[in-house]
């Protein structure tokens, strides 16, 4: 079987052990990665994680690229479930609740899915807490009977009203009961990995369809000198792997 090549970082978080072989696990996209990931011709791609702040976010036309080549590409949780509603009618498959809510107006900002997080090396722990899954989490506490409709939606409304980087539960819940925090902190919804979970199971059966886009895609330009500069971020990537492997080896760096 051909690999799927897997985006993801946050939202995967403590679900990425035992991964099926054929799923290879690459950090959250960015700009380029779509596109080089297609040029190893897999058996799909997904993504649920990616960049938008201090590096550019994955290009909607690098995934119709993909597309056109015939390689599916699937997006759920986070990036990927936005630019699966933005790109759903080219043959992007979305997944799960969040793209839900997107594709129907439900869900229109950025901010609903963007979190601040830390480093790779850490496993991408949250620092800040995603607006969808502040929604998700009130929406049940109102089920559970624990807050009304209108305690509710004042709470998400003090929720949107914060910057991403600084939303949490203790911000969000700073004046309220007792009873109501303990909730939160004991039954608290992750939508997001509940949306990652979903689509690991479809990336697990791999039963993909192939997209045939009926659009024409137009090579300009502009998308000649993109991935010129993005196979050259590719191959010095590449160096760097290589030169990191000799060091672990223990070979010298002045061997020819």
């Amino acid at each position: 079987m051909s690999r799927t090549i897997l985006f993801a970082g946050p939202s995967l978080a403590g679900l990425t052990d035992g991964l099926p072989d054929h799923i290879s696990l690459r950090a959250p996209v960015q700009q380029g990665d779509i596109y080089l990931a297609a040029l190893e011709s897999p058996r799909a791609i997904a993504v649920v994680d990616g960049f938008f702040e201090g590096m550019p976010a994955v290009w909607h036309k690098e995934i119709l690229w993909a597309l056109t080549r015939s390689i599916p590409v699937l997006g759920a949780a986070s990036m990927g479930a936005l630019r699966a509603a933005e790109m759903d009618v080219f043959g992007m498959v979305g997944v799960g609740a969040i793209y839900d809510g997107y594709r129907d107006g439900a869900l229109e900002d950025d901010d609903e899915v963007a979190l601040l997080h830390g480093p790779a090396e850490m496993g991408y722990p949250a620092l800040s807490l995603a607006m969808v899954n502040v929604r998700a989490t009130l929406a049940a506490a109102e089920t559970a009977g624990v807050v009304d409709g209108d305690g509710a939606a004042r709470l998400v409304a003090r929720a949107k009203a914060q910057f991403y980087k600084t939303r949490t539960w203790a911000s969000i819940l700073a004046d309220e009961s007792a009873t109501l925090r303990d909730w939160v902190l004991k039954n608290e919804v992750d939508q997001k990995q509940e949306d990652a979970a979903l689509l690991m199971k479809h990336l697990a059966a791999g039963a993909f369809e192939d997209p045939q886009p009926d659009v024409h895609f137009e090579e300009s330009a502009l998308w000649h000198e993109a991935t010129k500069i993005w196979r050259q971020r590719a191959s010095v990537a590449r160096e760097r792997h290589q030169w990191g492997d000799r060091v672990r080896a223990g070979a010298s760096l002045f061997d020819e």
